[in-house]
Order: structure tokens, then C-alpha cells, then sequence
């Protein structure tokens, strides 16, 4: 974390103890603390293992962030997950203990903190979700979870929650919504959780390709296709649609997906996988679930006597008596289990084609991994489809054979992105500008497009809407800079610069070593998050996405953000005095969002100049009018008013020429300060001086009007 610190989206867990003075009076002071000890170790372990950063110890009350010192994709879900465990950990400790029963109860609330040093801490965050999470769970009945809307948001689908209503909370302006959160809804991901599957566009490439392994596959050859693409790119969009269309063909489909939760945990995917497939989790009893397994067994050719008791165990069903306990090694185990479980997988495929559609391999666990690795050995010569995603940084540990295919998912085009816009906001009409805006905005990823349409259809103002960051994005797009480590402040200071910056100017601005500098831009460039242009040091660099340099931008302080663009705008007049020349807009701007207006209206004025030069009047407009904007912020006094009149007097020729003088707002302010500034004498002077700028620049556009009339009627000849 910066020294100064930064700006979060954060989701913040508050759990505490019902009844703890009443307890406590029952107890030995050392006995209860032995008792909150426990208690707080559990509910720590509970918070690590989904990712949480315990920050506080409050009595027996324990604050944890999720989203710093690390963001996550599902931040969210992380913190909701964390406080189920929370309630199923002390449960587990009250029924080792002899003593009075311990009940906890937690708030969740997510929104935007600063995260900053303190006199008496490493880090500090200020900002409301603290609060509100803390008050929250003060207001929630014993063994509960209660969650604001911020957070529902977030796990929408997710999990099963209650709507409670709204509530009042001590300190909180406007009561919240608050939600119960009941259990997860068993759902693996975003796509299984929306309410409805976007328009399918621009992927019909990719199709094809699969529909024609499906072809290849039925007749007996084995394929593997594995779909890579950066987060939201479209992986599962395509994978499910690649289901639609096969639905009606004779065939089995397995899937299942690596968690980040379960990274370490083996064969989870597996597991979930076959427990599906056999319909294990449903309300039948030890003893049916056992026959489902030795029928399926059988119908592919096993011997159920050698296997069952294996796999029975590996899906922990109950035992039973027919079979006796294992008295393997645990290696010799493991190596029968993958010889098993291969063996019926490419058994279950002669029987009937089999798809296996195991998804995010780079969440997976080393055994999960060993026997898709066997798999894609073994499967050329069955009908099985082991169809396999995962994001750009994955490598695949088993060799690339000729039945094995790799599709890179792309971004969308820009007309792909309009399709999906219109498909999306079916019934609602958008602007062409916000449209458009999309486009620029969400660089072609699918689910940036999606969570931005959404946002503007739900805010009810598009303009504020469209250039914000949606609330469900903000976890996702910090997680990608936090991978980043130590080159995401590079990264940020780039994103000060502009959506492109060159290395000469990032290099002028951050002073570290040429070799940290390129290993951090080589960072950004492996992560997909920047586009390279030449070669260091005369490269150019280019954020992939508009979403992604505005979360860089944004999780700096404001006080930072003006001391790089006061630091930018110095080094661009000092040591770039070529572009400054070819575009003052730029000091301009940087000297604009430092907060130095007065350094910023010349630059605004330079520009201005330069557009009506080269004829054109409207970004002349665009640059005299910030100019003039920026006036109104200087000391009240003689240069005010002249600075005022000279950039009144260049705008009015270009409003002229652009055929914008619908009013006499222009001429008449610049009449206004010419009073304001002349003694009386000179008012005249100067007035006619105005009067006469503007006749000729009004001449000048009705020649230049005739002109292009002229050649045009000449053309049409």
C-alpha cells in the first residue's frame, strides 16, 4: 500500500458474540479467555481460507476486509462464504465444550474506503461500510447474517438470502436494505447465477470449431478443446451455447469447474462433478446412492467388486458391509483411484458420447489436473470431448497432440459490441452517445459491456452512469492490477498519463531504474492489460481497456492523482516541448485536474488557437470554453477580466464560423468585460475592434460556405 494509502471498493465483515457480558459473568476471567481465544482462532481460520485480511480484534468482536490488502474477483462472495463458516466453526466449537454455548451473529456491508496509515496501525480504513457492517450486525437475531443491498449486489444468485426490509442503523443517513443471507445457492458461477444468458455474437468462429470436434468426437475420435480468454472475455457464454446447440444429439454431459476455495482441496472438481452426474446430492438414502454407483459401474464395462469400494470411499458415501476396508498405502490408493477413474470415464464414452466440461483449469488442484492430464492422454481413440477453459496465464501441463485443439477468445468488434448493447437494453432506448461510449469504454470484453449496460438501466441517468465503474466490476478489474504486485504503480501513474503514455514520459514522471521500468511494463503487457507499441525505450503503451486505466486511476487519492498530473504537466512544458507545440490541450488538461488554473487557461488558450488555425471551430470551442470555465476560479481583479476578454474575443470568431452564434450570450459577454476592464475613453476603441473581428470572421465563413457550395454543384456537374 502506498504510504499515503489509497482508494478501495472494499466489503467488510463485522462478527460478534450474542450475550458475551452474560457469559462471561458465568466464567473464570481465564476460562473465558481460553473461550474467545477459540472462538477468534476459528473464526480467523475461517476468514483466511476465503481470502479475508482480519483486521481488527474488538473484545470478542473480529473485523475483517475483503478486497485489501488484495481484491478478488468475488469479493463478495468471499465475505459471505467467510460468515457462514463463521456460525458453522462456533457450532462446531459448542459441541466440544462443556461449558456455556457460545452464538455469533455478523453484518456484511461494500462500498468505496480510503485505506490509509494510522498513528497506532500498519493500515486504517476510513469510510462508511465499517460502520454500517458493524452497526448491522448489531441489529442481527443470534446464529444470522445479515447483508446490505451494496453487498446483495455483489451475490445476486449466488447464495439464498431473505429480504429482511429496511432498518435503521445509529449514524447511517438513509436506512438501508438488508438482506439474510440463508446458504449458498450450490451455482458455480456469474453465467449459472444471472437472471438470463446475453445475446450470443461474435463468436461464431469459435462454434463452428467445437460443433466440428462434436462431429469428430461422434465418430469415434477423441478430441480436447481448450478455450482460453482473459476474465469475461465470453469462456462459459460460448461453452453454454456449444451445449444449447448439441442438446438434442444422444449424448452425456459431465461438468464441473475449479474454485478458487478449493484450490488445494483434491479432486474437488471431480467430486462435485460425479456426485452430479449420479444425482448423489438429491434426498436418496446411503444405501441407493451406493447402487446408482455400482450400476454405473457396470454399464461401463468395470469390474464393481475391484472399484466400487474405491470410489465409493473417494465420494464418501457411507461403507458398506460387502466391502472390506482398504489396507492400501495412501500413494497405492491414490494411483488406483486415477486408474479408476479414468478407466470409467472412457468407459462411460463407448457407451454413449461423452462431453467433459470442466472449466477455470488454472483454479484446479495438482490431482484434478493429473487425471485431466491422463485423459487427454488416453481419449484419442474413445468418442469423449474434454472441453476445457482457462485464462491466458494458464499453461497446460500435458503436450499438444494432433487431436487437441487451443481457441483464444478475442475481444468483440465494435459492431459485435453494438449488437450485444441492443440485445442487452432490449425495450430501454439509448443514445447513440451512450452507446458509443459503451464501446469505448468496455474495450470488446462481453462482460464489461453487460455489468456497463446494466448499470445505466438501473442508475436512470446514463450520463453519470456510463463513465462510472459499475459496483459489480470494481472487484474484478482491482484484482487484475493487485496480480501486478509492485508494478501496478507504474501502471497507475501510466493511467495518470492517459489511456496511451510513451516510456520517455513514464520514465520522466517515475524516476525508478530502466530495468524495474521495463519488468513493470513487461508485467502489464504479459497480463494483457496494455498494448506495446516499439521497443524500449521509444515504445508507446496503450491500456487494453478504458475500464481497466479508470480502476488504476480511481484507487488513487485525489491528492495524489493532483500531485502526478501537476508533476506530468511541468515535465511535458519542460522536456516535450515538441508535443506540447502539436498539442497544448494536454498541459492543459494535466494542469486543469492539478488544480492550477491559472498555469492551465494559457494552454487552454494555446489550443484554441491551434483548432481555429486548422479550421476546426468546434474543438476550438471545446478548449476556449474550459479556458473560460476556469476564469470564474481566478482572484477577482484587472487580469481576471483581461484574461476573460481575450479568450471572449478568440471564441466569438469561431462560434461565427461554426454557425453557433444562435444568441447574443457571446457578443455580449465580451462586451460586458470590455466595459468592465476599458476606462471610457478606450470602450469605444475596443469595441469596434470587437465588432470588427467578428464581421470578418463572419465574411470569412460565408466565402468559405460559397467555396465548398461551388465545388460541390461543380462535382454534381
Amino acid at each position: 500500500m502506498p504510504a499515503s494509502g489509497e482508494r478501495r471498493h472494499l466489503t467488510v465483515l463485522f462478527c460478534d458474540l450474542v450475550g458475551s457480558t452474560e457469559i462471561a459473568a458465568q466464567l473464570d476471567p481465564e476460562e473465558w479467555r481460553e473461550m474467545v481465544a477459540a472462538y477468534h482462532r476459528a473464526a480467523a481460520q475461517a476468514i483466511i481460507r476465503f481470502g479475508g485480511y482480519v483486521a481488527k480484534y474488538l473484545g470478542d468482536g473480529i473485523m475483517a476486509y475483503f478486497g485489501w490488502p488484495e481484491a478478488h474477483d468475488n469479493d463478495g462472495e468471499r465475505a459471505a462464504r467467510a460468515a457462514l463458516a463463521i456460525l458453522e466453526a462456533v457450532a462446531e466449537l459448542n459441541q466440544d465444550s462443556t461449558g456455556p454455548k457460545l452464538t455469533a451473529r455478523v453484518g456484511i456491508d461494500s462500498g468505496a474506503v480510503v485505506v490509509g496509515a494510522s498513528a497506532d496501525k500498519d493500515a486504517d480504513v476510513f469510510g462508511q461500510p465499517p460502520n454500517i457492517a458493524a452497526r448491522l450486525q448489531a441489529t442481527a437475531l443470534p446464529g444470522t447474517v445479515l447483508i446490505t443491498a451494496a453487498t446483495h449486489r455483489l451475490i445476486s444468485g449466488l447464495f439464498v438470502v431473505v429480504r429482511v426490509g429496511t432498518r435503521t442503523l445509529k449514524g447511517v443517513p438513509t436506512p438501508p436494505e438488508i438482506f439474510q443471507v440463508i446458504r449458498p445457492t450450490g451455482v458455480r458461477g456469474r453465467l449459472q447465477a444471472a437472471r438470463g444468458l446475453t445475446p450470443f455474437v461474435g463468436r461464431e468462429e469459435e462454434l463452428r470449431l467445437l460443433l466440428n470436434r462434436w462431429e469428430r468426437t461422434r465418430e469415434g475420435e477423441g478430441q480436447v478443446a481448450l478455450i482460453i480468454g482473459e476474465p469475461g472475455i465470453g469462456k462459459s457464454r460460448l461453452v453454454a451455447e456449444f451445449h444449447n446447440r448439441i442438446r438434442d444429439a444422444p449424448h452425456i454431459w459431465m461438468e464441473s469447474s475449479g474454485e478458487q476455495f478449493f484450490e488445494n482441496t483434491p479432486f474437488h472438481a471431480i467430486i462435485e462433478m460425479f456426485s452430479q452426474w449420479l444425482e448423489l446430492q438429491g434426498g436418496a438414502n446411503g444405501q441407493e446412492q451406493l447402487e446408482r454407483l455400482e450400476r454405473a459401474l457396470a454399464s461401463a464395462g468395470l469390474m464393481v467388486a475391484e472399484i466400487a469400494p474405491l470410489i465409493a470411499d473417494f465420494l464418501q458415501l457411507p461403507p458398506d458391509e460387502r466391502y472390506p476396508a482398504s489396507i492400501l498405502t495412501a500413494e497405492e490408493k491414490r494411483r488406483r483411484l486415477l486408474a479408476a477413474l479414468s478407466r470409467w470415464i472412457l468407459g462411460a464414452a463407448r457407451l454413449q458420447p461423452l462431453v467433459m466440461v470442466t472449466e477455470d483449469l488454472h483454479w484446479l488442484d495438482p490431482s484434478t489436473l493429473e487425471l485431466l492430464q491422463l485423459l487427454a492422454e488416453q481419449g484419442a481413440s474413445v468418442p469423449l470431448m474434454l472441453l476445457y477453459t482457462a485464462r491466458p496465464e494458464y499453461r497446460a501441463p500435458w503436450p499438444m497432440h494432433t487431436h487437441h485443439n487451443q481457441i483464444a477468445l478475442n475481444r468483440l468488434s465494435s459492431r459485435n459490441v453494438r449488437e450485444m448493447v441492443v440485445g442487452v437494453a432490449v425495450g430501454s432506448a439509448l443514445t447513440s452517445d451512450t452507446v458509443d461510449t459503451v464501446v469505448q469504454r468496455t474495450g470488446g470484453v462481453p462482460l464489461f459491456v453487460e455489468e456497463l449496460i446494466r448499470a445505466v438501466l438501473e442508475s436512470g441517468n446514463a450520463l453519470l452512469a456510463v463513465r462510472d465503474i459499475p459496483a459489480t466490476l470494481h472487484d474484478s478489474l482491482m484484482a487484475r492490477l493487485d496480480r501486478l504486485s509492485s508494478a501496478r504503480e507504474t501502471l497507475q501513474i501510466g493511467a495518470v498519463i492517459g489511456s496511451e503514455f510513451s516510456y520517455g514520459l513514464l520514465h520522466a514522471i517515475h524516476p525508478i531504474s530502466d530495468e524495474d521500468l521495463k519488468d513493470a511494463l513487461q508485467s502489464a503487457t504479459d497480463a494483457e492489460l496494455v498494448y506495446v507499441h516499439g521497443i524500449a525505450p521509444d515504445a508507446n503503451y496503450q491500456f487494453k481497456h478504458a475500464l481497466i486505466r479508470d480502476a488504476a486511476y480511481a484507487a488513487l487519492l485525489r491528492s495524489r492523482r493532483k500531485e502526478l498530473h501537476s508533476r506530468i504537466a511541468e515535465v511535458l512544458s519542460q522536456q516535450f516541448s515538441e508535443r506540447v507545440t502539436s498539442a497544448p490541450e494536454l498541459v492543459a488538461h494535466h494542469y486543469t485536474e492539478a488544480g492550477l488554473f491559472e498555469q492551465a487557461i494559457p494552454y487552454w488558450q494555446r489550443a484554441g488557437q491551434r483548432a481555429i488555425e486548422r479550421s476546426a471551430n468546434i474543438e476550438a470551442i471545446s478548449h476556449l470554453t474550459k479556458g473560460l470555465e476556469l476564469v470564474n476560479f481566478l482572484p477577482e481583479g484587472p487580469e481576471r477580466i483581461q484574461q476573460e476578454l481575450t479568450l471572449q474575443t478568440i471564441v466569438g470568431p469561431a462560434f461565427i464560423a461554426a454557425q453557433r452564434l444562435r444568441s447574443p450570450r457571446c457578443g455580449t459577454n465580451l462586451c460586458s468585460s470590455a466595459r468592465t476592464l476599458q476606462p471610457p475613453r478606450r470602450q469605444g476603441t475596443t469595441l469596434l475592434s470587437i465588432i470588427r473581428t467578428m464581421v470578418v470572421s463572419l465574411r470569412g465563413s460565408q466565402t468559405r460556405h460559397r467555396t465548398a457550395t461551388g465545388r460541390r454543384a461543380a462535382r454534381i456537374r
